[in-house]
């Protein structure tokens, strides 16, 4: 695993401020477990685990967006703090996420609820009303927000305290040693609606075209693996609503970890795969960065990762990130990082 000491003032100030708010032993539920292929989202949960376990809380129910329960949720904590994971879900980009947040928060007045770092994105005036409705009616909400248009656009439209928290990938024990490239290029673009859609690069052989949920870093041991866990996963968490037992909650817990852990491992074998990345990604960045990998990032639909550059200053990582407005243009100033001899090199597994 390579080490992240060179980011120990985001993680600092993530367990600082997440301290602030879960006493030590407090027990505690962690909803929005990424079952599904999105490499950064498995980032954000294995780093929220890690602080969760380094605070002393003890997490007794975890669920992703489509397997929750309020029921064994009461069952399993019928007082104490819930937490929300973070990502870039807040608003309604991913209906599906918010329904869940709303629910949990117009269902559990009587629970701290805190939103860990989330970034915030409402298209729609009648969602976001919807929202106020339900966040202003909790006595007891905290927001988190990973960047300062989103913690404006909180600070509007919530009575909920917000505070501003890098993203809980910088939390993350260590990342996978990187394997030795196999293409100078890769070119990680959004599929999705979030993707500014800026151009295609021109035909390459030395650019690799692809994104997280092509599920490629997959080889068969991988995938073998990845089966195994989605067979413990269905089987714990169909076991958790039966019974509601500490085993079945702390089987289910092990096999989502070991699921984020896997998919973390894929996405740094992706772009890893590479001398440098392009990528209209923030994880592809923020990795990238974790991972001391030259790259250059386009911003995507909806501003996400120049809110966050600008908010974190990330202009003081140009030795090894740089920003351009098109893929055209990334892929000729990742082309000028590789050739710059004073370009950092990651450490690479022999």
């Amino acid at each position: 695993m390579t080490g992240l000491g060179r980011w120990a003032g985001d993680r600092r100030r993530l367990a600082e401020l997440l301290g602030s708010l879960v006493e030590p032993s407090t027990r505690c539920a962690l909803l929005g477990f990424p079952y599904y292929a999105n490499v950064g989202d498995s980032a954000i949960w294995l780093g929220v685990r890690a602080l969760l376990a380094e605070l002393g809380a003890e997490v007794v129910y975890t669920a992703d967006h489509h397997d929750f329960c309020p029921a064994t949720l009461a069952r399993r904590l019928p007082s104490g703090t819930i937490l929300l994971t973070g990502g870039g879900n807040l608003g309604d980009l991913w209906p599906s996420h918010q329904r869940m947040r709303e629910q949990v928060v117009a269902a559990f007045p009587g629970h701290r609820i805190i939103q860990l770092p989330q970034s915030v994105h409402f298209g729609d005036p009648a969602g976001l009303e919807r929202a106020r409705a339900v966040f202003d009616a909790h006595p007891d909400l905290t927001l988190l927000l990973r960047d300062e248009p989103s913690l404006r656009t909180a600070r509007r439209a919530f009575r909920a305290p917000s505070s501003l928290a890098p993203d809980c990938a910088f939390a993350l024990p260590g990342l996978p040693r990187l394997p030795q490239p196999e293409r100078r290029i890769l070119w990680l673009r959004r599929g999705d609606h979030e993707s500014a859609a800026p151009g295609e690069p021109r035909p390459d052989g030395e650019v690799h075209r692809t994104d997280w949920t092509a599920q490629e870093g997959a080889d068969a041991s991988w995938t073998a693996a990845a089966r195994r866990i989605r067979r413990r996963l269905e089987q714990a968490s169909a076991e958790l609503r039966r019974t509601s037992a500490d085993s079945a909650a702390a089987e289910l817990a092990d096999a989502q970890d070991r699921h984020a852990e896997l998919q973390l491992q894929r996405g740094c074998r992706l772009l890893g795969s590479a001398s440098a990345v392009v990528t209209d990604r923030l994880h592809g960045h923020l990795l990238s960065l974790l991972l001391g990998l030259p790259h250059v990032v386009v911003d995507d639909r909806n501003g996400k990762i120049s809110g966050y550059w600008q908010t974190w200053d990330h202009d003081r990582h140009r030795s090894v990130a740089r920003r351009a407005p098109d893929a055209d243009e990334a892929l000729r100033t990742a082309a000028a990082l590789l050739a710059d001899p004073a370009t950092p090199r990651p450490a690479r597994a022999r």
